[in-house]
């Protein structure tokens, strides 16, 4: 009956209730304490989160050359390329990727990089009736869709394929394309608004500092930008990664807290490559 448990448990089965009891009692006293040794005080643990981000501090201030994956940018650039051969170019993504040290509570950084060398062609849609505004558009930043209340009532209808990535109106049509085509454009962040900064008198200045614009949040205690592709220049790629490292640092300065955050480690990394660290912050 017994043949199946453990000999060193038979005795205990085979034994009177108390007997039983007794060696229960036995053996859970053979056993570790657990977290009872090991439980810190809360002053304890406040020693030692404060002394761990003073460490975390310390390694943010160090030269990025002091790190064992250290390398130059063009060197990280011949590595990363050699890890994406004879994959498709639309996926040979160069990403920076940069911890942020930050006090409890502060507000997470984040902003809009404009690179010099935009990622991917940006299909721009514009709404006005001012016809000069509508010929800079066409002409001079050949925008995906041009038009007026006319290009209002064929989205409407469903004449319109939304295949465009933005959208800008001037003032005189915002109304008309709120009524309209709210609830069209707004679930797909595409409506122009005032608040948004996508309407405006002059829309030239608009266009053209949103090509190549991409925006950036911090997740967690790391912030990471998509700076371009393999296929892009050693130069392209360096201007695009200063761009970047400008826009964080801007972030950094206009960060509303007691204590400002610190920029640490931060590694350039394509989609299937490793991480390398470079100089940054």
């Amino acid at each position: 009956m017994f043949s199946g448990l453990s000999s060193r448990f038979l005795p205990l089965v085979r034994a009177s209730p108390v007997r039983r009891l007794h060696v229960s009692a036995s053996l859970r006293a053979e056993e570790p304490v657990g977290n009872a040794t090991s439980k810190l005080s809360k002053d304890q643990l406040k020693k030692r989160e404060v002394r761990r981000f003073a460490q975390k501090k310390a390694a943010a201030r160090r030269p990025a050359s002091e790190h064992p994956l250290y390398m130059p940018v063009d060197k990280a650039l011949r590595f990363l390329r050699a890890a994406e051969v004879g994959q498709p170019q639309s996926q040979q993504t160069l990403s920076v990727t940069t911890i942020v040290i930050s006090e409890r509570g502060a507000p997470l950084l984040s902003g809009n990089v404009s690179f010099p060398n935009a990622l991917k062609e940006l299909k721009i849609a514009v709404f006005t009736n001012d016809e000069q505004q509508a010929q800079i558009a066409r002409e001079k930043f050949n925008c995906h869709v041009v038009g007026g209340s006319e290009l209002v009532e064929k989205i409407k209808q469903g004449q319109v394929p939304l295949d465009f990535d933005k959208s800008f109106a001037t003032p005189e049509i915002a109304t008309l394309l709120a009524s309209q085509l709210g609830r069209i454009l707004g679930p797909r962040g595409l409506l122009p608004a005032a608040k948004k900064g996508t309407v405006s008198e002059n829309l030239e200045s608009l266009i053209k500092d949103s090509m190549g614009t991409l925006p950036f949040r911090q997740r967690g205690n790391n912030i990471s930008i998509a700076v371009g592709r393999c296929s892009f220049t050693d130069k392209q790629l360096l201007e695009n990664i200063v761009a970047a490292q400008k826009s964080v640092k801007e972030a950094l300065a206009n960060q509303k807290a007691k204590k400002p955050s610190l920029l640490g480690q931060t590694t350039l990394t394509s989609t299937r490559g490793p991480g390398i660290v470079i100089d940054f912050a």
